[in-house]
């Protein structure tokens, strides 16, 4: 399952062309992700991140025209990694059965992938409360669901695939909403609480696919 399609790139200043250039972005958004998971997404400052990253601040402002769109470019990195975990768990699913476990298995993944990174807990409630960046993760949404719904839905009766396309645009919205809670409560109960999550999903799925 090919769902690596990009969504349309967010409002950088200056998009880098030449190898230097690259590294100098990689170099920000490196110190930026390391800061955020130091001290929090609010107390981070452009000024913070060009001290750390070894540069002066107008090197953040070249690419950067403020901390919302280093947290926007963040969030694309994080998004295409969500991307690689879909694609590998959804390949090759041809069946019901297959789904649901793919599903499953797909929603373990991404909590693994989260509780691995503790800052992403704070990039992503950063993007959420941000209004300027709220179009991009509903952007985000809709290319992982377009890519998802293109690959699965011909398991589903022809009556349930527009419920089942808003099925996985929840899907996709409700995933991150419990995985970032269960990583606030202890580890057992954060497991069960995906689990469970995962198990309501499934249901819904399988109501679907009777039509």
């Amino acid at each position: 399952m090919d769902m690596m399609t990009k969504p349309r790139p967010l409002a950088m200043r200056r998009r880098p062309k030449q190898e230097r250039s690259r590294e100098r972005v990689d170099e920000i958004l490196a110190v930026a992700m390391r800061l955020i998971g130091e001290k929090g997404i609010d107390a981070v400052t452009m000024k913070e991140v060009a001290q750390h990253s070894g540069g002066p601040i107008a090197s953040v402002y070249q690419y950067f025209p403020n901390k919302s769109a280093i947290i926007g470019m963040l969030y694309e990195r994080y998004s295409a990694s969500i991307l690689e975990i879909l694609s590998d768990c959804m390949r090759d699913v041809d069946s019901l059965e297959a789904l649901l476990d793919a599903v499953s298995n797909s929603i373990r993944r991404y909590h693994d992938f989260m509780k691995g990174e503790p800052a992403l807990v704070d990039l992503v409630n950063a993007v959420h409360a941000d209004k300027s960046l709220q179009p991009v993760d509903t952007e985000q949404t809709h290319v992982v669901v377009d890519a998802f719904y293109g690959t699965t839905c011909h398991i589903f009766p022809e009556a349930a695939l527009e419920q089942y396309r808003r099925t996985l645009f929840l899907l996709i919205q409700l995933t991150s909403s419990t995985v970032r809670l269960a990583l606030g409560m202890p580890e057992e109960q954060g497991r069960a609480m995906v689990e469970e999550f995962s198990a309501i999903v499934c249901l819904q799925m399988r109501h679907l696919a009777k039509g």
